[in-house]
């Protein structure tokens, strides 16, 4: 039996204005209606997802920053946080820079970057959350303001992304992760953190097993997470390395693939 849903949000949960359908919207509450705990799992920060977590009307905790931070919006509780230490997170944003790529930090409230680019415009537009351009690079803010961080963010071309991501691990085999939540994204994390522990964290902290928890996604940060549940989904639209991970290929997320899966665990009484 699923008592508990964790789900990706960009390209998995979301349509392609990042908005959520109106089946998707109806599935998830039958499912919070059925006893079912939905848990919204993603690499967005705070004030992204809050909005949309009152707007589903979620009924348990959610995952931020990949998994670093476990918050619960209805009572403002944070049941764990791990984050990058300064001198990493500083090693890696200029290392970054050094090589020419933009990058944006998270200290846990606001992101910030060295100015407005397309990139910033895209992301912004996506998660409808303003960025704070400092004016200066990211890694000079960083050592005027220290500070551990929740993330850190690369943005380029995929191709970009990808070299950027090798670079990175060999660079900094210890004190970070470094997954790609988009072709174009590479999602830095604390070292140890991905969703798949930090569900399990939290699905332990509910008082509830591996066997009870499915989860949805579509990216390389999600594989973790979609092999760590009883029930891993993986989105028509997913990469490679996702849909390995997965019990069950959903529809994509331009099709209502969640709402599909929640539906037919529904009628079965599985959920």
């Amino acid at each position: 039996m699923i008592r508990l849903i964790a789900t990706d949000l960009d390209d998995t949960l979301l349509n392609a204005k990042s908005d959520i359908n109106p089946r998707v919207m109806d599935a998830l509450r039958a499912a919070m209606a059925a006893g079912c705990g939905v848990v919204l799992s993603s690499g967005r920060m705070l004030e992204a997802m809050v909005p949309l977590a009152e707007r589903i009307g979620v009924n348990a905790p959610m995952l931020l920053f990949n998994g670093a931070m476990a918050w619960d919006h209805r009572t403002g509780e944070t049941i764990f946080a791990d984050r990058i230490p300064f001198e990493t997170a500083l090693g890696i944003a200029r290392l970054c820079e050094g090589m020419g790529y933009y990058i944006q930090a998270y200290p846990g409230k606001n992101y910030y970057c060295n100015k407005i680019t397309e990139y910033t415009r895209r992301y912004a537009a996506a998660i409808h959350v303003e960025p704070v351009a400092v004016g200066m690079p990211v890694s000079e803010w960083m050592e005027a303001h220290p500070s551990d961080m929740q993330k850190l963010l690369l943005i380029d071309t995929p191709e970009g992304a990808t070299r950027a991501q090798a670079a990175l691990r060999e660079a900094f085999p210890h004190g970070a992760g470094f997954l790609k939540s988009k072709a174009y994204f590479v999602e830095i994390a604390p070292e140890g953190v991905d969703k798949g522990k930090s569900l399990l964290r939290l699905a332990a902290h509910l008082g509830l097993t591996r066997d009870e928890v499915m989860a949805f996604g579509d990216g390389q940060n999600d594989v973790p997470m979609i092999a760590a549940a009883g029930t891993g989904v993986c989105m028509a639209n997913g990469c490679p390395e996702a849909r390995a991970a997965a019990d069950i290929i959903a529809p994509s997320n331009l099709e209502d693939g969640v709402a599909a899966v929640i539906e037919r665990y529904l009628s079965e009484g599985e959920l």
